[in-house]
């Protein structure tokens, strides 16, 4: 796919911010040592100087970085240029916060953005890539689980706060809801607080007849910050093992609407509970999500655990096996880097057809 980005915008210094697709090809590399630091995905794509020749137009730096550094208007000049030429433009955004582009018919790949945003051409996330951890951590061979009677549900993860802690995070949140409508803050916050709801989540499935929950609950995220890399890597490790001691692991959004834990449980070839809150996935018009894992939606919490065990009891053992096999390759196949840069040239393929 022959891909056009603005050279005539680029800065040297803002190369971190470059969209990751440019970032491979505007280097003095060969193409070998491009595959050796990005993957084998750069052989999809070949820069074009020439936006007339070009498949398609890739907004050059991330979304992100020009709302960061005030230079939207150089975006906006960027996208009428492509439309001129009768180009599609793809924009990647990344952070903990929705785009929120001020124009639309545009195709746009995020982590953070909200499913019913309306007026865009496309809309998807872009998965947070994560390392192998069945290399890292499973001596590269999938640790597969046998059905058990009662669904082992788990979650490692902050989510365990005092209520003097529950209501600072909610006067804050309310403060930023309001400095974002007053237009003194660039990122919209989150629509309610995150850390109790993952509490009140957690709480559908203690208990209950029929489940038996395995959770590590943090105070802090990612256990707190440190510089003790021992202790990091110790936190890590028992965030690991807890996906692999569960049959399903909880996953929803945290400060920002997605959830890394879902890309893990899927590496991990464990089966996600995946809450929706409005959330994109990548390319959930091409990949059924909902017919693999438990997917429950906001309004059906109350009901959440029901579910649970309703998927679970449909399952055979070879069902049970199969699934977490299918949940490795959905993340192999899609999830890494390779896996969703040749989602990406189908689905652009198809778009500007």
């Amino acid at each position: 796919m022959k891909i056009h980005s603005c050279f005539q915008s680029y800065n040297k210094e803002d190369r971190y911010n470059l969209n990751n697709i440019i970032k491979s090809q505007w280097n003095d590399r060969s193409n070998e040592e491009r595959k050796q630091v990005y993957g084998d995905w750069v052989e999809l794509f070949k820069y074009s100087p020439d936006i007339a020749q070009a498949d398609v137009c890739v907004l050059t730096y991330v979304w992100s970085h020009y709302v960061e550094s005030n230079t939207v208007p150089e975006a906006l000049a960027d996208i009428e240029n492509a439309r001129a030429h009768n180009k599609q433009i793809v924009i990647f955004n990344g952070g903990d916060s929705p785009a929120n582009l001020p124009f639309g018919d545009v195709i746009l790949f995020e982590s953070a953005g909200y499913r019913s945003t309306p007026g865009l051409r496309y809309h998807s996330a872009q998965p947070s890539y994560v390392a192998d951890y069945v290399q890292q951590y499973c001596d590269g061979e999938l640790q597969l689980r046998n059905r058990s009677p009662k669904p082992v549900i788990g979650f490692c993860g902050q989510a365990s706060l005092s209520p003097a802690q529950t209501a600072w995070r909610s006067l804050r949140l309310k403060w930023r809801q309001h400095q974002y409508r007053q237009g003194r803050i660039k990122w919209e916050p989150a629509p309610f607080e995150t850390s109790s709801f993952r509490t009140r989540v957690l709480k559908e499935f203690e208990g209950k007849d029929g489940i038996q929950t395995n959770y590590l609950l943090r105070s802090q995220y990612h256990g707190g910050d440190t510089n003790d890399k021992d202790l990091q890597a110790r936190l890590k490790t028992e965030f690991v093992t807890n996906i692999l001691d569960s049959d399903y692991t909880i996953s929803m959004r945290g400060g920002g609407n997605f959830s890394v834990r879902f890309y893990e449980t899927l590496c991990l070839g464990r089966i996600p509970i995946f809450i929706d809150t409005d959330c994109l996935l990548p390319f959930q018009d091409e990949i059924d999500y909902k017919s693999i894992f438990p997917w429950i939606d906001m309004q059906d919490l109350p009901h959440a655990a029901e579910m649970v065990q309703d998927f679970h009891a449909r399952l055979s053992d070879d069902d049970f096996i199969d699934l977490q096999k299918t949940c490795r390759q959905l993340w192999l196949n899609h999830m890494t880097p390779n896996g969703f840069y040749t989602d990406f040239v189908c689905k652009i393929s198809k778009l500007i057809r």
